[in-house]
């Protein structure tokens, strides 16, 4: 009992500094420009790219984190480098998105030693981009509450109190706290298990942690864990945004 006081009080010391170093930073800004859904003009035809904040869509879920690269970023242009979920590192391949217009961009994907590939992009969703189903930003506590297991997860159901993770059926003791905007740390027994990241739409990612996590280390802003154990994609039952985004795909011409 002393043990895991000792432990929550490390936690608790650790969220409080890094909220002074200002740990809301990198999750505060309103949702960019990118987020939504697109056309994307390539020379074989259009192509429908899904995209929230920080990830983008493969068949109809999140599929690849993107990481915003330091000093390449205003209003207009994001460089970012990328990693699959369930990958322990960075892609090889960055993305950069370009704005050229109010609902027009420039998709680019590059890599190191290869000639860039840029396609126009048409915005398909509602130009208010800040209001889109896939912004993570002003969703509130969406993420507690009850969520379903896809076909990219081990188990069928989860639902997260902030004292509580149950998973088909099993509770856990657990401590939740807010990490960043779209993203909660969950603590047993004074020690870090895993992130619950709002994925955007729809989901959020259930990402468990390799042992050697410190309380420090979940809530740090300058240090992006990118190795977990399992990364896992749930969905919410009552969410609409499945449907807005296949809506969106059909008007691609």
């Amino acid at each position: 009992m002393i043990l895991c006081k000792l432990r929550s009080a490390a936690l608790a010391l650790a969220i409080g500094s890094a909220a002074l170093a200002g740990m809301t930073a990198p999750g505060a800004a309103e949702s960019p420009f990118h987020t939504g859904v697109w056309q994307v003009n390539e020379p074989t035809g259009p192509r429908g790219l899904v995209v929230s904040d920080w990830l983008v869509f493969e068949n109809g879920l999140p599929a690849v984190w993107l990481y915003r690269k330091a000093g390449t970023n205003d209003l207009n242009q994001f460089d970012f480098l990328t990693r699959r979920l369930g990958q322990a590192t960075y892609d090889p391949v960055q993305i950069r998105v370009y704005r050229t217009g109010e609902h027009e961009m420039k998709f680019t994907t590059f890599a190191k030693g290869v000639e860039p590939v840029e396609y126009p992009a048409k915005r398909l969703s509602i130009p208010n981009y800040k209001n889109s189903c896939l912004s993570v930003e002003n969703k509130g506590e969406r993420l507690f509450g009850r969520w379903t297991g896809t076909s990219a997860a081990s188990f069928k159901s989860l639902r997260l109190s902030k004292s509580k993770m149950t998973i088909d059926g099993t509770t856990r003791a657990v401590e939740v706290t807010p990490v960043r905007v779209g993203r909660l740390g969950i603590v047993e027994d004074g020690q870090p298990v895993a992130f619950l990241t709002d994925g955007g739409g729809d989901y959020a990612v259930l990402q468990w942690f390799k042992p050697g996590v410190t309380p420090e280390t979940m809530v740090d802003p300058k240090k992006e864990i990118l190795d977990f154990a399992r990364e896992e994609i749930v969905r919410w039952p009552g969410g609409t945004c499945d449907r807005q985004i296949a809506s969106r795909l059909k008007a691609m011409k």
